[in-house]
């Protein structure tokens, strides 16, 4: 999974034959990915902006674990650094599995499930807009 080229650039881009394809790691993986990747990572920071916004507003978060992470401290820096730090290395795990296709749809599918979270949260901040929250 790692080598000495997975940090000190890297050469492998492809597997030589196609039929090796699927389970195979690789140093390279291409920019496709990394827009995918950070576009996880940047919709995991906007939850966690709107997660505060919200919160700040009298929402309620619904994970008891992120709650209990809230509650436990006066400043909202440990709730961003463990999202962040969580997401970060969840993503960089499914980018170094690419070729697994458990770890292609898993991408995606996180991709989508944040990309449904923002329209919520997009959702909320109309509805306080509307009531003058805001």
């Amino acid at each position: 999974m790692f080598s000495r080229y997975t940090f000190f650039g890297g050469r492998r881009r492809t597997v030589r034959r196609t039929e090796e394809r699927e389970g195979a790691f690789v140093d390279v993986h291409g920019p496709r990915l990394l827009v995918l990747a950070l576009a996880v990572v940047a919709l995991n920071v906007l939850d966690a902006w709107f997660t505060l916004l919200f919160l700040a507003h009298g929402g309620a978060e619904m994970n008891p674990a992120v709650q209990w992470v809230l509650d436990s401290t006066a400043h909202p820096w440990p709730f961003l650094l463990l999202k962040t730090i969580g997401i970060g290395s969840a993503c960089a795990f499914l980018v170094v599995t690419k070729n697994f296709r458990p770890a292609r749809i898993g991408l995606w599918f996180v991709f989508g499930g944040y990309a449904l979270l923002l329209a919520w949260h997009l959702y909320l901040l109309r509805l306080l807009n509307q009531a003058g929250l805001m």
